[in-house]
């Protein structure tokens, strides 16, 4: 059955977290969590003594609030006889030593945790019926629980309307006795300072106290009802006798200003001091009544949260049984998995990216927005060879397109002033460039670890988000002033930078030097970067038209060198996807290498230079390659066993229309790597452990996603979507609403019990829509 026609959007269906548990301070495996993009947090602790672990996108140490004169990793100088010397040891040998290159860390720092909100009720002892949720339709988290004296209820939700976090505590008899107060347990006593007055408890500190001064930091936690201010400790009692109800609302800020990142602004990242803008906006909020706050909140969240529904049925009859039961339960070899279960972990993929990425935030770094530590797992930053990629990979065919602006902000304010000088000094190119670690602070030269540091290509894959969110809304606009800066001066810096194959001596353009990114050899022409930069190309070569460039001499020289540009496919000796351009007999090419990275695939996904403009989703010979190249790598167990190589793997899987490797990777990831919260732990086994890392989470929703479509972008004239490439049977039934598609529209259907889609309907979109079967559901 198929239709083309204008409809309404989808309704939500409603999906829930719980525990019956508490959540401990071991917060990122046991603790739920909420934000509004710039504030995150995570409620845990016992009843009647519950905390709010507290987080600020933009509190950060380091960079110019730590070291005078901060350089971003750039060198005092002009490098650019050194990389010629590196790239005539290459062109020699085939292989060389970029040591020479790497930066400075100096300064780099880390995301840094805010505080921590303390809620104690008196008298409340023996409770029963503990339960804690999150409404994934609502983005409030509910913790209830019956005592003597009555059923004590808590709602925490983060608003973006009001821009601040709401912590609404009810009971079905008069409350006794509150105490409110914030406390700093990560950081020197020195540094930070607790307040109060009647109405609010106040923290405000420095991450140093210099020279130079520190990044100044401020929060609000101000009450519904007045109560006493203990100035000693800094803590406020409310005597709630005589209501039944109180409303905490929360804010914060520092004096970071992404704007001030520019070389006229000396790059000082500083602006004003927090405390006027913390007190606006708490005093603004407690004038609202709570109803009108969490309707506001419901009715801002819900529109995002319901722009996509996925129904999978419940086969396992787990909607009665908590979450990590659910997780501990699981095992990937079951088949059939747990339908109920994958959807769940699916709509939190979604949830975290809206708590954690709206316009006025940072993009969600390693931990989303999410971190308990003074000094984050891997500084909580911004890993650019696969984590904050992949963090982007649910967001526009969801409907969260306008979320990923904050990424966007973020490259044009963060990276591109900065990278422009490193462009120059250390290439001697034009346009900018960035390496895979970043800050907050503009750090676009490299790091020093060997097998990462030398990643200037890492901009070329952020353009793929660029190109993505133009190609899903169709926003000429938007490209026209933020997405056509961003992608031309990457262009410009690729162009500035290809070399002719000196080695091998065929008169294709590579890149030298280059690696694989965190494996082998430093050389030239890895397929990864040539991968990245023919997909660079040909998108700007689009885009070009799109913004009516008369930029001739630009356009011109871009044509002439993709014409010359290698690929970056070749097939090795064994039948896999070469990763790099060097003989196999230099012995770099090995079998069942199976490293987490799947670097030299970047073109079949979720990039498309394989998969699309060589046609290769089409290509039983590249297919082939591409399979023979995964099954050497392992199923994401044997390097790191982390959970976003096992969603990458499945994605891959999917896009080959293999049903069970895809479904397979999927229960593996949660079979090893989420935590009890539903939170990936980087470091997998039978019990999770480690830091938290986001983009599993994130990439979990990709995973799916490629199980549903496949939607790759090329010429107007060949537009075919497939629906259902690899659906399990285990999902018989189940159906979506909202995808997303490009070309600015959105399919909705459904398929039956062997996973093949049997219905469609698109909307807003001429396209042709297949089944995997090939079978056409609709052609309009």
């Amino acid at each position: 059955m198929s239709e083309c026609v204008v409809l309404g959007m989808s309704s939500l269906a409603t999906a829930t977290m719980w525990s019956s548990k508490p959540a401990s301070w071991d917060t990122t495996n046991e603790a739920f969590a909420i934000g509004n993009g710039k504030l995150g947090v995570m409620p845990f602790g016992e009843p009647g003594a519950e905390k709010l672990n507290l987080n600020l996108d933009e509190l950060w140490e380091g960079g110019p609030f730590q070291l005078d004169g901060y350089r971003g990793g750039n060198p005092n100088s002009s490098m650019v006889g050194i990389l010629t010397e590196i790239r005539n040891e290459i062109w020699a040998k085939g292989t060389g030593n970029d040591s020479r290159l790497h930066g400075d860390t100096t300064g780099y720092g880390s995301f840094h945790s805010l505080a921590n909100l303390t809620i104690s009720i008196a008298g409340v002892e023996k409770v029963d019926n503990y339960n804690r949720s999150l409404d994934l339709s609502t983005g409030i988290h509910t913790t209830s629980y019956l005592t003597s004296r009555g059923t004590y209820t808590t709602a925490t939700y983060c608003s973006y309307p009001a821009q601040v976090c709401v912590y609404e505590l009810t009971s079905t008899a008069a409350l006794s006795n509150v105490t409110v107060s914030l406390d700093q347990l990560v950081e020197q006593s020195s540094l930070y300072n607790t307040t109060c007055e009647s109405d609010y408890v106040r923290l405000q500190g420095i991450t140093q106290t210099g020279p130079p001064q520190g990044m100044l930091y401020d929060t609000i936690a101000r009450s519904s009802i007045h109560g006493t201010c203990d100035r000693s400790t800094g803590s406020l009692t409310i005597d709630a006798r005589n209501s039944s109800s109180l409303t905490i609302v929360i804010g914060a800020g520092t004096n970071f200003d992404r704007t001030k990142g520019t070389a006229e602004t000396d790059y000082t990242f500083k602006g004003e001091n927090p405390a006027q803008y913390v007190e606006t906006i708490t005093s603004n909020a407690a004038l609202q009544s709570e109803p009108d706050l969490r309707t506001a909140h419901v009715a801002d969240y819900s529109s995002l949260m319901g722009a996509f529904t996925l129904d999978l049925p419940d086969t396992q009859s787990s909607a009665g049984t908590d979450l990590s039961a659910l997780i501990t339960n699981y095992n990937a070899d079951h088949t059939e998995g747990d339908p109920l279960l994958e959807k769940l972990l699916f709509d939190y993929g979604r949830h975290l990216f809206i708590s954690s990425s709206r316009e006025n935030s940072l993009p969600p770094n390693l931990q989303g927005v999410w971190s308990p530590n003074k000094n984050a797992a891997w500084g909580g930053d911004y890993h650019a060879n696969i984590n904050l990629q992949m963090n982007m990979w649910g967001a526009e065919a969801t409907g969260l397109g306008n979320q990923t602006v904050s990424v966007f902000n973020y490259m044009e304010q963060n990276w591109m002033p900065r990278g422009a000088e490193t462009a120059k000094l250390l290439y001697g190119g034009k346009g900018w460039v960035t390496h895979n670690e970043m800050n907050v602070f503009g750090h676009t030269g490299m790091k020093d670890w060997q097998t990462s540091s030398d990643y200037p290509v890492a901009p070329a894959w952020m353009m793929q988000h660029v190109w993505d969110h133009y190609d899903y809304t169709r926003n000429k606009t938007w490209f026209a002033e933020q997405g056509w800066p961003l992608l031309k001066g990457v262009a410009e810096f690729w162009l500035s930078q290809l070399q002719i194959d000196r080695f091998t001596n065929d008169s294709t353009l590579v890149v030298n030097p280059c690696t694989s990114p965190e494996l082998g050899p430093v050389t030239f022409g890895c397929t990864h970067w040539q991968q990245l930069t023919h997909q660079v190309f040909e998108t700007t070569l689009q885009g070009a038209a799109i913004v009516d460039s008369t930029d001739e001499e630009f356009l011109n020289n871009l044509k002439e060198k993709l014409k010359n540009l290698d690929k970056g496919l070749h097939i090795g000796s064994w039948g896999q996807v070469k990763e790099w351009k060097l003989p196999d007999s230099h012995g770099y090419e090995e079998q069942n290498n199976t490293h987490r990275h799947l670097s030299h695939l970047i073109g079949w996904y979720p990039g498309w230079t394989i998969s699309s403009y060589i046609n290769g989703y089409a290509n039983k010979t590249i297919q082939s390659a591409i399979s023979t190249s995964l099954l050497s790598r392992g199923v994401g167990i044997a390097d790191a066993n982390a959970g976003w190589e096992k969603v990458w793997r499945s994605a891959c899987w999917a896009l080959l229309n293999n049903t069970e490797k895809a479904h397979y990777e999927l229960r593996l990831t949660i079979d090893q790597n989420m935590g009890q919260s539903g939170l990936s732990l980087y470091s997998g086994g039978d019990t999770p452990s480690g830091a938290f890392q986001i983009d599993a989470n994130f990439g979990f929703v990709g995973a799916v996603l490629s199980m549903l479509v496949v939607d790759l972008p090329g010429k107007e004239t060949e537009r075919t979507v497939v629906l259902g490439p690899a659906i399990p049977a285990a999902w018989g039934g189940g159906s979506v609403r909202g995808l997303r598609i490009r070309g600015g529209g959105y399919v909705d259907f459904s398929w039956g019990d062997d996973g093949v889609v049997d219905e469609a309907t698109v909307v807003g979109v001429e396209a042709r829509v297949v089944n995997v079967k090939g079978d056409t559901l609709v052609s309009c």
